[in-house]
């Protein structure tokens, strides 16, 4: 797959659960290479736009651009809405396998004791062999927190939810691409 130019996707996940965040992501595509930016936003009503009926989530495209409220540079911070976004808060890289040799990932920047992008970025590397996987995360404290009054007992579960339905739009975004 050749790429004569780098594309962007935006994309937008209402909360998957009542109070929970909505989720911002952000797909840079070169040849082979993937670099994802996802975030967490203010929380939305689950049954807003984009939620499937019976509770189930959607996700909305919103075309080639920039996520509203992204920053330049690591570790820089932005405040609105009152969630704090941060890019390259926590960022990892993985190469894919190649034989017997299994998906090799690094940490390039943590913000904390947390390490979610190295092993999330390692089972998209796994799930899309063909490229090299960079993801910057821009999570709210409250799901990244190992311990504290402000933890969310959902956390995981709502990782685990961002996680699969970051997996299923870079799926369609690179079968968009493909077929192009």
């Amino acid at each position: 797959m050749s790429h004569s130019a780098p594309t962007t996707h935006t994309t937008h996940l209402p909360s998957p659960f009542p109070s929970a965040p909505s989720f911002n992501f952000h797909l840079t595509l070169l040849t082979s290479t993937l670099f994802i930016w996802a975030g967490s936003g203010p929380a939305s009503d689950s049954e807003g736009p984009g939620s499937l009926p019976g509770g189930g989530i959607g996700l909305e495209e919103s075309g080639a651009g920039e996520v509203e409220g992204e920053a330049r540079g690591a570790g820089k911070r932005l405040e609105g809405e009152g969630v704090e976004r941060r890019l390259a808060g926590d960022w990892a890289v993985a190469m894919p396998a190649r034989g017997n040799i299994p998906v090799t990932a690094t940490p390039l920047f943590r913000s904390g004791s947390t390490d979610i992008a190295l092993p999330m970025s390692q089972r998209l590397a796994k799930k899309f062999p063909a490229h090299q996987v960079h993801l910057s995360l821009s999570l709210a404290p409250s799901l990244t927190q190992q311990s504290g009054s402000s933890i969310d007992p959902y956390a995981s579960k709502i990782l685990l939810v961002m996680e699969k339905k970051l997996g299923v739009w870079v799926g369609e975004v690179l079968a968009g691409e493909k077929g192009q």
